[in-house]
């Protein structure tokens, strides 16, 4: 590999220039593009990971992406098997099931700090994107519907204050999209969960932090019946 693909000129995948002013922030940013390469499909669940390939793409050092590859490990999202290589996890029906409880405990903690610490700032951006999404659902456009539900999410456990409570929520999540990717269901099932986010931007607009902990632990657990809902009869646990 040239000197040039590992300075800090170089860009990753073609989208945006890494800040190379340490390994630890490279790394980061290699672990962060592999995650999102997961969590959007392009590395399918029990899929192996082609290091020369992935190196090549991101032009970053092998050493560099074994490096992002282990805190992948960390976070439950690839398993690393000696002298096979390094595989997307695959999650069964029974750990999908405790992730979503695991999940709904966070959600439930995440409103009620949501609702008393929220800005004005952000309950207002909050009001806009679930405009938004209104918006692609009557133009029935379920992609972005989709994308704008996981920005909700985030948004959502940004006004928390809370990083480690962000951080656990959105690793049940991605751990969950190895199991079953975009679970909205058809457009039917899309307009519940409208009605659930109105809620849950109801209680946070009005401050009321026992309706929005309710609110967003209800959706959560109405994600896991949706999700157990659109299973096939058999499904290997």
């Amino acid at each position: 590999m040239s000197g040039s693909a590992l300075d800090g000129r170089t860009r990753v995948d073609g989208v945006s220039p890494l800040d190379r002013a340490g390994e630890l922030s490279l790394v980061a940013a290699i672990s962060g593009r592999l995650e999102s390469m997961i969590i959007a499909g392009e590395i399918e669940a029990g899929g192996k990971l082609n290091e020369f390939a992935l190196a090549q793409r991101l032009q970053v050092s092998r050493s560099a992406l074994r490096e992002a590859v282990r805190l992948l490990e960390q976070l439950g999202l690839v398993t690393i098997l000696p002298n096979r290589g390094v595989f997307v996890r695959r999650v069964s029906l029974k750990e999908a099931l405790d992730l979503f409880d695991v999940r709904s405990g966070l959600a439930y903690t995440a409103g009620r700090l949501a609702a008393a610490r929220g800005s004005d700032e952000q309950v207002s951006a909050l009001r806009g994107l679930h405009e938004e999404m209104v918006v692609a659902w009557e133009r029935r456009e379920i992609d972005r519907y989709y994308d704008l539900n996981l920005r909700f999410h985030a948004d959502v456990m940004a006004m928390t204050g809370n990083d480690r409570l962000a951080a656990l929520y959105a690793m049940m999540s991605n751990q969950l999209h190895l199991f079953r990717r975009r679970n909205l269901g058809n457009l039917a099932q899309l307009e519940l969960s409208l009605q659930e986010h109105a809620r849950i931007l109801e209680g946070i607009e009005t401050r009321d932090t026992a309706k929005t902990s309710r609110a967003f632990e209800r959706h959560v657990m109405i994600g896991k019946q949706r999700m157990l809902d659109t299973l096939p009869m058999r499904h290997d646990a």
